[in-house]
């Protein structure tokens, strides 16, 4: 079998084309049936997301294209477009040199093991001139990551059920302990056993996730059955237990070295779902301090002191190597108050619950969770198992409800993919003072609004244009919209000075004056 690039970027396009999940499922299944294995292994790490190249950034995208055509020529179809991709790949002049078969597996391994930009670049061309749009376009978007065809990694493992000897419970199980080349995975799939060196201790274990707390739920199930607690601003994180010693984001990905004060070594296993937070004087930090922590490699002593790594446990899944997910919550519960009291660290704690009588008493705890570290409150069922992903009835999240404000659009973006020729993405601000002549930005959103207010904004956009820089345009300062957020901090990375968490439209305020709209102290007064 010729291993093709076309055969990959068939796949892509089938995948886009086809928005039912079920026929999703039967598109990669099929696509990995009769693909080659060392094709199969590429394809994989490209979907998971697991494949990235850090060579090639889009602007020098940019710049091959630009070295091809008229810069006006390229930047009025990126306009046009709106997706980098599909732009080079139209744009890309299409030679008379004859078009030869780009292997997939060739042009990974290329990529893969170039450590040089010219090189790399020099390599890209050429497969370029010898390839079709499709084929162009697919590279592009490995090149560039975000191939936005819809697939999750609970809908690969869905799919490659289908074809082998285990079940999709099982993949689960172990889809963390594979890492690209995928040595024995493909084999494992098919009845073999696991490769020898396939390390089971450390393996990060799928979250158990929870599902919106619906209000009409007050009607149809006993309070008596569920345990609360609040749900913690911070991020997802699990805890391992053991002769190394890990930490593992809510991706499965490995952070350890950005934490190393929570990272315990055991000489069994023990495994820990908690929240990581910042923590200092006994006071949890804002996310943004948190975010100041997650990606760093190196630590000096005085980030670790002022910015405080902090566990707080939720759930155990592990305990001295037996395994306690088919254990009811509330008797997890009762082993991880044990644990955590003799493991007696000062970087965890345990989650604490919430005591209530009544739905009313619940919202009115809820409602007032006004600190800025407190999203919102968590319903767990007593009886409820640890099942990977969100299993129904189970748990529920019970968010407070988000900050509402008016602010006023400033400028337009062209959207991606489906939204290319829609101007889709807002930046807004508000006031400076209380003089209103000068509007500072302090945020962006894409979504929250309806297909038919998208077609109404957009016109709006195009008839208020004050400037165009490329794909964004500067807007006259007359249409206010409500938007709804979760959070807000200070931040010194914002001219505002603040930083909103999931900003998103809540209404378009068609008729509202802009000297309606507050000032930034305003806004500032919000933060706790």
């Amino acid at each position: 079998m010729k291993k093709k690039m076309i055969n990959f970027s068939s796949l892509l396009d089938n995948l886009l084309l086809n928005s039912s999940k079920k026929k999703k499922i039967e598109i990669l299944a099929r696509y990995f049936q009769s693909e080659s294995l060392i094709n199969k292994k590429w394809a994989l790490s490209i979907l998971d997301n697991s494949f990235s190249s850090n060579l090639i950034k889009a602007n020098d995208i940019k710049k091959m294209i630009m070295n091809k055509v008229e810069d006006d020529m390229f930047l009025y179809s990126y306009d046009y477009v709106g997706d980098l991709a599909e732009t080079f790949s139209l744009l890309w002049p299409k030679n008379k040199v004859k078009k030869k078969t780009i292997p997939l597996n060739l042009f990974m391994k290329n990529l893969s093991e170039c450590e040089d930009k010219e090189e790399l670049i020099k390599l890209l061309e050429t497969y370029f001139n010898h390839s079709t749009s499709d084929e162009i376009y697919t590279m592009i978007k490995i090149l560039t990551g975000g191939l936005r065809v819809g697939v999750s990694s609970q809908l690969l493992k869905e799919s490659l059920s289908k074809i082998g000897a285990r079940s999709k419970s099982e993949i689960e199980e172990k889809w963390f302990g594979f890492k690209f080349p995928y040595t024995g995975f493909f084999e494992w799939l098919n009845g073999e056993s696991l490769p020898k060196d396939f390390n089971t201790t450390d393996l990060f274990h799928s979250f158990m996730l929870s599902n919106p707390f619906d209000k009409r739920l007050i009607n149809e199930v006993s309070i008596k059955d569920y345990i609360c607690e609040y749900k913690w601003d911070g991020i997802r994180a699990q805890l391992i237990l053991s002769k190394s010693g890990k930490v593992y984001s809510r991706n499965g990905d490995d952070i350890t070295t950005s934490f190393p004060e929570i990272t315990i070594t055991k000489e069994k296993l023990s495994v820990l779902d908690g929240e990581l937070v910042v923590k200092k004087d006994n006071d949890i930090l804002s996310f943004n301090q948190l975010q100041k922590r997650i990606g760093r490699k190196k630590l000096d002593q005085k980030t670790l002191n002022n910015l405080p790594a902090h566990f707080i446990a939720y759930d155990i899944l592990f305990l001295n190597d037996l395994d306690f997910r088919k254990l009811p919550f509330q008797k997890r519960r009762l082993f991880l108050e044990k644990y955590i009291k003799e493991l007696d660290h000062p970087n965890i704690s345990i989650s604490s619950l919430i005591n209530f009588s009544s739905w009313n008493e619940l919202k009115s705890i809820r409602e007032k969770s006004l600190s800025n570290h407190i999203e919102g409150v968590m319903l767990k069922n007593k009886n409820s198992l640890y099942l990977s992903g969100r299993p129904p009835h189970c748990w529920y999240k019970w968010k407070r409800n988000p900050f509402l404000e008016d602010l006023i659009i400033m400028y337009a973006k062209r959207g991606h993919g489906k939204r290319s020729s829609f101007y889709s993405d807002f930046t807004f601000g508000c006031w400076t003072d209380k003089k209103r002549e000068r509007l500072v930005p302090i945020g962006k959103a894409y979504s929250g609004f309806t297909n038919d207010e998208l077609k109404r904004l957009d016109k709006w956009v195009r008839n208020n244009t004050a400037e165009k820089f490329g794909p964004v345009r500067s807007l006259k300062a007359n249409l206010v919209v409500e938007i709804a957020f979760d959070n807000l901090n200070l931040s010194n990375r914002h001219k505002s000075g603040i930083a909103l968490r999931f900003p998103r439209f809540n209404r378009i305020r068609w008729d509202k004056p802009v000297k309606d709209v507050c000032v930034l102290d305003d806004i500032k007064k919000l933060i706790n």
